[in-house]
């Protein structure tokens, strides 16, 4: 998890303005059959004038249609869902539009969730005990390609990702590998420049040669991979 989300705990949500969208709001979609939670997430998050949501569906399948109609930039998918889990279905968005993020926001977020999120392409898993202003901060967050992840959370996933490797990340170059580092304790992109003394363009240009290097989706994909993989390990 940032900085900014680990602030945002405890904090109250606010804004009682009526939704006021700008050009450059960040386009949500919501795929949760609990209606009157996902109508009542929906009026929050439109609350907020940097966030305009798109639509809401109650299934996998309707949920994939209007993705692709709709274009969001993200999704905010329930893990049960009447046709299927939304770890099963995840991949399909991320296949359907590679540019969306994908936020599994449920009240199960067990270990078995968590993992399979991440090895399907997730930005992140937010749990539904937490505040409307933690979910906010996770989805501008992954508006900006940083993972939405907690230090605990990655206690977690370490034990879950073990696999063997075949040498993946063997031509990441000392710079990338100071980067991944960086990722792997929760920089932000600021942060994470403001670290190697190099504008935030620079950073993100680091970013994205790392995540293709790893066949990631995500900067939270390419930290799992790095973590399974063993790729900063003395070893790698």
């Amino acid at each position: 998890m940032t900085n900014d989300l680990a602030e945002l705990h405890g904090r109250a949500e606010g804004a009682s303005e009526p939704p006021q969208p700008v050009a450059t709001a960040v386009t949500v979609l919501i795929v949760d059959d609990h209606w009157m939670v996902a109508e009542g997430l929906a009026a929050a998050l439109n609350s907020y004038p940097d966030i305009a949501v798109l639509g809401i569906e109650g299934t996998c399948a309707a949920g994939l249609l209007a993705a692709t109609r709709l274009q969001p930039d993200i999704v905010l998918l329930e893990q049960r869902l009447p046709d299927g889990s939304g770890t099963d279905v995840l991949a399909s968005f991320v296949a359907e539009r590679p540019s969306v993020k994908v936020l599994m926001v449920t009240i199960d977020d067990s270990d078995a969730v968590l993992a399979q999120a991440v090895r399907a392409g997730a930005a992140g898993v937010i749990s539904k005990t937490n505040r409307v202003a933690v979910l906010v901060a996770a989805i501008r967050a992954a508006a900006r390609n940083e993972p939405v992840i907690t230090p605990e959370a990655l206690r977690r996933l370490l034990p879950l990702l073990t696999g063997a490797s075949w040498r993946l990340g063997a031509d990441l170059t000392e710079r990338e590998r100071e980067v991944l580092r960086m990722l792997v304790s929760g920089r932000s992109t600021s942060a994470l420049a403001a670290g190697l003394f190099v504008a935030p363009a620079t950073a993100r240009n680091h970013i994205q040669s790392i995540m293709t290097k790893l066949g990631a989706h995500s900067r939270l994909e390419a930290v799992s991979i790095a973590l399974r993989e063993r790729i900063l390990s003395p070893a790698a």
